[in-house]
């Protein structure tokens, strides 16, 4: 299987502001734990090219493309907020992660598994910025793999709900839109009959967890629902945006994941390694969990196995932000009992079966 990681300096180079809650250096840490312990390799290495702002337009508008080069306040497009503050750079960094978007799912197209750690943009709308995503790299690659496939499948586990690509394909039975998020928080999306329409109606999947929903919760979710439906769809190309703030100790939600679920969840998506699949970032605000679970997820996807430790000069980061270790993963929090299982939960899933067309 060919895999490979998509990612450049210029990605953590980018500052935000101090006090907004994208920290760029989370893209560092993770590729830097992910050589250390030996899941990628040197010739797994990839850098993006920038994208042209053609590639953009098959989503996004002329008229905010050029209000976002600019790199100046306009309310008009949502620009120059604490949410999307306009700082110079902006736009070559867009350019950048859509271009490695791009790039992951041109090779992928050739066969393997590749991860834009820079990307994962889902909120971003055609004609403004929103939710600290400017440019939806998502749409973007989605729309390149659709001129050479027919089935799109699209997975995102972020705890927001990915509003933007929902209202782009909620109308087509060409690409499955399959999201597990957390419900009642930004962008307050993403309800479980919010199904299609037309043509895409059952082709739009949200299952939306309540608050403290845990490991077990959401492996249910997967077991009963979500692997099945991918099995069913037969995708040609899997998208995966893997935001990770569904965490227990994320500032951003109120979810109580542990490592354990995406580890687990790897391993059960693992099973469809022979079909093309582009992952990229997204969420995480707590960098310490954002390197950690990258780095777990993505060897448990491609079939790798890391023991449960950490380097010395990580461990010295996490204790200065409140993770002391020392291991990669967090105390399993399995109990092992179906009972556990949140009543919310089951309705959810049952609900999803009787209204789904396959």
């Amino acid at each position: 299987m060919k895999k490979g990681i998509i990612v450049s300096e210029k990605y953590w180079q980018f500052d935000y502001g101090r006090n907004h809650p994208v920290r760029t250096i989370r893209i560092k840490l993770a590729f830097e734990l992910m050589k250390e312990m030996k899941v990628i390799s040197q010739d797994e290495i990839y850098e993006p090219e920038l994208a042209s702002p053609e590639d953009l337009l098959v989503f996004h508008t002329k008229e905010y493309l050029e209000a976002l080069r600019r790199e100046k306040p306009d309310p008009a497009f949502n620009l120059g907020n604490e949410e999307n503050p306009a700082i110079p750079g902006i736009f070559e960094l867009c350019l950048l992660t859509a271009g490695g978007t791009l790039k992951a799912t041109d090779l992928a197209l050739n066969g393997g598994i590749f991860f834009n750690l820079g990307g994962g943009m889902h909120h971003a709308k055609k004609d403004k910025a929103y939710g600290f995503c400017y440019v939806n790299d998502i749409i973007v690659a989605i729309e390149r793999a659709r001129k050479k496939v027919e089935k799109v499948l699209y997975l995102d586990f972020d705890a927001h709900h990915c509003d933007a690509v929902q209202e782009m394909y909620y109308e087509t039975d060409r690409v499955l839109v399959v999201s597990i998020h957390q419900e009642g928080i930004f962008p307050n999306t993403g309800k479980v009959d919010e199904l299609g329409s037309g043509k895409g109606y059952g082709y739009n999947i949200n299952i939306p967890l309540p608050r403290y929903a845990e490991d077990e919760d959401v492996l249910f979710v997967f077991e009963k629902l979500i692997i099945p439906v991918i099995k069913r769809f037969e995708p040609e190309i899997i998208f995966i945006q893997a935001g990770i703030d569904a965490h227990k100790d994320d500032p951003l939600s109120s979810l109580y994941l542990t490592t354990g679920i995406y580890e687990k969840m790897g391993e059960l998506l693992s099973e469809f390694n022979g079909i093309p699949m582009v992952i990229t970032g997204g969420g995480g605000y707590d960098i310490i969990n954002v390197a950690r679970i990258w780095t777990i997820f993505w060897a448990s996807i491609t079939g790798q196995t890391i023991e449960d430790w950490l380097p010395q000069w990580f461990m010295r980061i996490s204790i200065m932000e409140g993770y002391e270790g020392p291991g990669i993963r967090d105390i399993p929090s399995w109990s092992g009992s179906k009972n556990s299982i949140k009543r919310d939960i089951k309705e959810k899933v049952d609900f999803l079966k009787r209204n789904l067309p396959f």
